[in-house]
């Protein structure tokens, strides 16, 4: 009896232990992973964007499995992977999701101003979140199989054109020129998990306020580069990280501000008529927030892997003109950058998914002034 009670509890223990290795065991002797990268939605930008060019993903790919394993494609594997068939690697554990990120890697520091003058084609960083595999089972083989579409961890915003002063309905018009002399970029996260950084915000002082104006986010507009600006055939053009997930648009601030220097030159007919135009050449124009079709359309913020662009033509028709050949008091234009009062233009632009999208300002308290 004794042995036979022995035996009992040997074959309860053998059963309890085939029933837990079974658990977790593969189900298969031999396992891989296929993953292949669909790169047909990204485009490439020149300066100004070319719409329909692909980005091409070249380095420093790096897939990253549900279980914290990285794997770190080489040129080939890059191709295969961008192939019909994809690429294949064998693997011991069971897969459930894959990330990718491609080109390099945006950390929670890294700082926008580092990626300024970067051309996507080949070093802007591109991300796929984390996509759940699909799995099947042949002749023995188990594949975990992905399809990974990465995008491009920033947003584009592009800057260029002419504003042109309207005339009133008595064909008077104020202005005889109006030039822009710099472009700055304003209230912009410095990194994709910082704090907004705003080179002035006092409305006054031109831009003697700390924190101090970063090189990498303005552009002074001179010499040959005035024209190609203004025929568009050159842009002041930056990257912009999108908005936090925890941030939301409230007025007047937004998220990102493009701030124009302009150089008006009035007409004389408006110089006769107030002759103090004369110390009123230098001024500035705050743009804090955009629309693409209708007031409010953009108030989340630019969505990285658009281009936005502004063709400073949409500014033209807020440059008017009253009955007098004066320039109109409501005209967007103030002298100081960042002005603390309430007034506001929107401008519109236009965006495309890693084309290219015009914008412009949104009279309907897109200036602030």
């Amino acid at each position: 009896m004794k042995y036979m009670k022995m035996a009992a509890i040997a074959m309860m223990a053998f059963a309890l232990f085939s029933c837990n290795n079974k658990n977790n065991e593969p189900k298969n002797e031999v396992a891989q992973l296929s993953v292949r990268i669909n790169d047909a939605e990204l485009r490439a930008i020149m300066d100004p964007a070319q719409a329909g060019a692909e980005t091409a993903i070249t380095k420093d790919v790096v897939l990253t499995l549900d279980n914290g394993q990285q794997i770190t494609l080489n040129a080939d594997e890059i191709t295969k992977a961008k192939s019909p068939d994809g690429y294949k690697k064998a693997v011991t554990e069971v897969v459930k999701t894959v990330s990718l990120v491609a080109n390099g890697k945006i950390e929670a520091n890294t700082n926008i101003t580092t990626l300024q003058g970067k051309a996507i084609a080949t070093e802007i960083a591109l991300t796929a979140p984390a996509t759940a595999v699909t799995t099947t089972v042949e002749n023995g083989v188990t594949t975990y199989s992905v399809e990974l579409s990465p995008v491009p961890a920033v947003a584009r915003l592009e800057v260029a054109g002419k504003i042109v002063g309207k005339p009133n309905a008595n064909g008077k018009n104020a202005f005889q020129d109006i030039s822009v002399e710099h472009v700055y970029v304003n209230n912009y996260l410095s990194t994709i998990a910082g704090t907004r950084y705003m080179c002035v915000t006092n409305g006054k002082d031109d831009f003697a306020a700390t924190p101090a104006l970063q090189n990498e986010m303005n552009d002074a507009i001179s010499g040959d580069n005035k024209a190609a600006f203004e025929a568009m055939t050159k842009v002041a053009g930056y990257y912009l990280f999108p908005k936090l997930e925890s941030e939301n648009p409230s007025a007047p601030d937004y998220f990102d501000h493009v701030i124009l220097k302009i150089k008006i030159t009035y007409s004389e007919e408006a110089l006769a008529a107030n002759p103090a135009l004369a110390q009123m050449t230098d001024r500035y124009v705050t743009i804090a927030r955009f629309m693409k079709d209708a007031t409010g359309d953009l108030d989340g913020g630019f969505l990285a892997g658009v281009i936005y662009k502004l063709n400073l033509d949409e500014l033209s028709k807020d440059f008017n003109t009253t009955p007098e050949g004066t320039p109109d008091p409501n005209n967007p234009d103030t002298p100081d950058p960042e002005p603390t009062a309430n007034k506001q233009l929107v401008v519109k632009v236009k965006p495309y998914a890693w084309t290219a999208q015009n914008i412009k300002p949104d009279v309907n308290g897109g200036y602030k002034k």
